[in-house]
Parts: structure tokens; sequence; C-alpha cells
């Protein structure tokens, strides 16, 4: 795949495929107004957009440390580009941005890479539930973890499954209701609380839960099974 079109900075650059021709995958992109690249939303030039399935596929293949906070349908495309390469063992997957003859980016994947960065994308893409901002009644939670202080929500995080699959910061709306949690003769961390929570996400993605109601505690299954 190689990106070869000169590219006057604007401030909305979209990109769009002009043509594929036969033989390997050749896909030349131009630079269009007004709709937006599906699943590079910030991808501004050719560069960015080059620079964006580097970044993409580093992570994906294990090459860098910080996980981006990335939507499912990203991880879905992230999977499908490389589609082809995963199912032929002889091919390779080859993208350079050339500008105005100048090569700014070069990046390549074997079939292996493309398999094993596939392998990260579906399992990326079961753990990234879609939240959906707002009110969610008689949802179960546990708790991550916890201060022994009801009136402090410093360090709280919580598990909603249903919403997320990771622990994700807390608050309470009172100090009553946490309060409420702390002083149950049971170990917190031991129980799952039916609540009503609000949900506010950044990026797509849960933030922040605030409890607003606590309908009722059970026990969760490992504590079930350890008794």
């Amino acid at each position: 795949m190689r990106f070869d079109e000169p590219v006057r900075p604007t401030d909305d650059v979209q990109l769009y495929i002009r043509e594929l021709r036969s033989g390997s995958v050749i896909a030349s992109l131009v630079a269009l107004t007004p709709l937006a690249l599906p699943f590079l939303e910030n991808a501004n030039s050719i560069i960015d957009f080059a620079t964006h399935l580097r970044h993409g596929f580093d992570f994906l293949l294990g090459r860098v440390r910080n996980t981006p906070e990335l939507p499912q349908h990203t991880y879905q495309n992230l999977c499908t580009i490389v589609e082809p390469v995963a199912k032929d063992s002889a091919s390779q997957w080859n993208v350079s941005t050339v500008i105005n003859g100048d090569v700014h980016n070069h990046y390549h994947l074997n079939s292996i890479e493309a398999n094993a960065a596939q392998n990260t994308a579906r399992r990326r893409i079961k753990e990234v539930k879609t939240p959906v901002t707002g009110h969610h009644d008689r949802v179960v939670m546990s708790l991550h973890q916890a201060r022994n202080d009801a009136r402090s929500s410093a360090g709280d995080r919580a598990i909603i499954e249903s919403i997320h699959s990771r622990p994700v910061k807390l608050i309470f709306a009172t100090e009553a209701l946490k309060g409420r949690l702390l002083s149950s003769s049971e170990n917190p961390f031991q129980s799952a609380y039916v609540v009503d929570v609000q949900v506010e996400t950044v990026g797509g993605r849960p933030a922040l839960y605030k409890v607003l109601e606590i309908h009722d505690t059970i026990a969760s299954p490992s504590a079930e099974d350890a008794a």
C-alpha cells in the first residue's frame, strides 16, 4: 500500500481511496472534504493516517507500553485492514507515505504479525463494552478498591461488568450511601451491590461511576465458593 500524493495543509483534510490496482494491493489516496475518515477521525493528512496505523499496530503487537483508549470500531477496523495478509502466509502489508517525493513513513507487517495483531484486536473488542452515558438502574457492582472513609472517595474504584470489564473511578451521591456500604457486616470486597448509577464517559469509555442508590447486597460467586 503506497500513499503518494502531494498534500496542501488545511484545517480539515480527509482521505479517500482514489483507485485500487490489481496484483499487490496498491491504494492511492487523495485528500477531500467534508466527510470524515470512518475509523481515524483525527487523521487530517496522509502522514497522520499512516502514523495512526503504525501506532495502532505497534500497540497490538506489544511494541509500545502505553495502552491507548480505543473504541471497539477502531479495533475492528485495524483487524479488518490486515485480513488479506493474515490469511496468506506468503504476503506482506506495506505502508509508506511519499509527500512531494519525500518519504516520511514506512511500515510493514508479515502474515504472522498480522495474525498476532488480529488476535489482540479481537481480545480487546471483547474487553471493551460499549458504555452508555447516563443513568443505569439496578446494575451489579463490585468494589475493586475503596478507602475506609465515608467522607472520601479518593482512590475508590469499582467494576460493573454489564458496562465495562475494568475498574472505573467511583463516587457516591452522598456520604450516607458509602457509609451504608462500609458499615455492612459483610466484607464489602466479598459482596456485590445492586445499584443505580450515573455513568460519565471520556472518549467513549467510562471514566466515572456515581452511585445514586444501593438496593441490595449479594454474595459474590467467589465468596460463595470459598464458603
